[in-house]
């Protein structure tokens, strides 16, 4: 079962999503919580008991961004120093897995968040405890952290198909007998075959994750590990259409789930004009201009005038209309810093960014405005999520303006 752009629940989940709706609809929900250990091809190593992770230790952040989405603390009782980090043991590139999940009789029904390499680790000792805390980093970070830095320059000539290049990164050799990445990469079907327009060409020193970032831009895509460890690739144009995403949720104004609902306006980071330049392909430079016209918008042009972001450089935008699909996409991202709402929620594992709300609060005038999700945090502490939204209503539409090359 999926949301917008990511997996809800695993296939062969017996469950609807009216069903999963009326569990949460609960009076009293008990959050559960599963961090496995995985084999470095990513099947379930072994879970680490639930009596061994500290109580409320758990902390878990979720962006709207490409690249690292996600990032997972927790914190262990290691008496025996079982979980204290060595070779035979937890190490370096271990890979874990994070479910939370809702209590259904005697089951439990799991949704996956996420992916994880093992980051930094503290280790605790004092007269009462010993204790040992992980910082788990999203799947992303193999490719841009030690993993993924390039030993020598490495190039996608012009003309490779993009699938193939990306697969190419995944099967980098780690020297120790494994890949950077053993699953199947998810891209949408309108990318099938599409080929490299000019050559891309990371340095010494560079990062994988600069390649896979090149090679999305020549797609116009978002890119980002899904709940389940794949490596997903959406054209830009759908994210961003928020006309398509279905409402995964309704926080009604006299509700109980919504809690300490407040607007912020971060007046000096507001923009509504975003250039992007291309490099120069074929003795042209393509570029784009966009900018919030979009009367409903408190931030666009007509009400704030002109608010320019710094001109975005992008090597690898080979044409006018990929340069317009950029800015377009940098400006929407800019507005959410603009005008955001924060809140706090009662636990729900349904609720992923990029995907669509409504709200109603009859102080902040909401009457049923559909908000977009732009952030998710919450710790095993609080039972409750920090959520962070964006009015749908308030980001650029009008952005028909492309400069001529």
């Amino acid at each position: 079962m999926d949301v917008f752009g990511d997996v809800l629940l695993e296939q062969g989940t017996n469950v609807t999503f009216e069903q999963i709706q009326r569990l949460i609809e609960r009076p009293f929900i008990a959050p559960r919580y599963r961090l496995s250990v995985l084999t470095p091809n990513e099947m379930v190593d072994y879970v680490i008991p639930n009596s061994d992770i500290v109580l409320g230790s758990i902390s878990y952040s979720e962006n709207y961004q490409s690249g690292q989405r996600r990032s997972l603390s927790v914190t262990l009782v290691n008496v025996d120093g079982r979980y204290t980090p060595g070779m035979n043991a937890i190490w370096v590139n271990t890979r874990f897995r994070f479910d939370v999940g809702l209590q259904v009789g005697n089951e439990i029904l799991w949704f996956p968040k996420g992916v994880y390499i093992l980051g930094n680790v503290d280790l605790t000792r004092n007269n009462s405890e010993k204790t040992v805390t992980y910082q788990l980093l999203d799947k992303f970070a193999i490719f841009e952290g030690k993993m993924g830095t390039l030993e020598t320059a490495y190039e996608v000539e012009v003309g490779s198909t993009i699938e193939d290049a990306i697969r190419g990164v995944q099967n980098f050799a780690l020297g120790n007998g494994y890949i950077l990445d053993y699953k199947n990469i998810i891209i949408d079907p309108s990318f099938s075959g599409q080929k490299t327009q000019s050559t891309i060409r990371c340095e010494e020193g560079d990062n994988l994750g600069s390649v896979i970032g090149a090679l999305a831009t020549q797609l116009s895509a978002e890119y980002y590990y899904n709940t389940v460890g794949n490596l997903c690739f959406y054209p830009i144009n759908e994210t961003v259409n928020d006309e398509v995403k279905p409402i995964i949720w309704t926080f009604p104004g006299l509700g109980r789930d919504l809690h300490n609902l407040s607007l912020s306006y971060q007046n000096e980071e507001i923009v509504n004009i975003v250039k992007v330049v291309g490099d120069n392909i074929d003795n042209g430079i393509y570029s784009a201009v966009v900018s919030n016209n979009n009367p409903a918008s408190p931030i666009c042009v007509e009400r704030v005038g002109r608010r320019m972001q710094p001109t975005y450089t992008e090597a690898n935008i080979w044409s006018d209309d990929l340069a317009h699909d950029l800015a377009a996409y940098y400006l929407r991202k800019a507005s959410f810093v603009s005008v955001g709402f924060t809140c706090n929620v009662s636990f729900n594992p349904i609720l992923t960014v990029n995907n669509i709300c409504e709200v109603e609060d009859e102080f902040l005038q909401l009457y049923r405005e559909k908000l977009l999700i732009t952030s998710i945090s919450f710790t095993s502490e609080s039972g409750l999520m920090s959520v962070q939204f964006s009015n749908t209503s308030d980001l650029p539409t009008d952005t028909a303006y492309i400069e001529n090359r």
